[in-house]
């Protein structure tokens, strides 16, 4: 289970890695920045859907963590 654990609410950036992680999609970091820039891939095949690229200070402690 992939828990977020904030005493703020998510960045925009945070909650959509979060929510993909959450449905079985994998998350790839391409950079470690910043900004970081992470690729979202399917389940079934590590196929890259789509990039994103932030500065979100806690979408990249969420990353450090797992």
């Amino acid at each position: 289970m992939i828990r977020c654990v904030t005493t703020e609410d998510p960045s925009d950036d945070l909650a959509t890695v979060v929510r993909w992680q959450a449905s079985g999609g994998g998350v790839e970091v391409v950079s470690s920045g910043p900004p970081v820039v992470v690729a979202l891939c399917t389940c079934d095949g590590g196929q890259e859907m789509q990039r994103l690229t932030s500065t979100a200070p806690d979408l990249m402690d969420h990353l450090r963590r797992t």
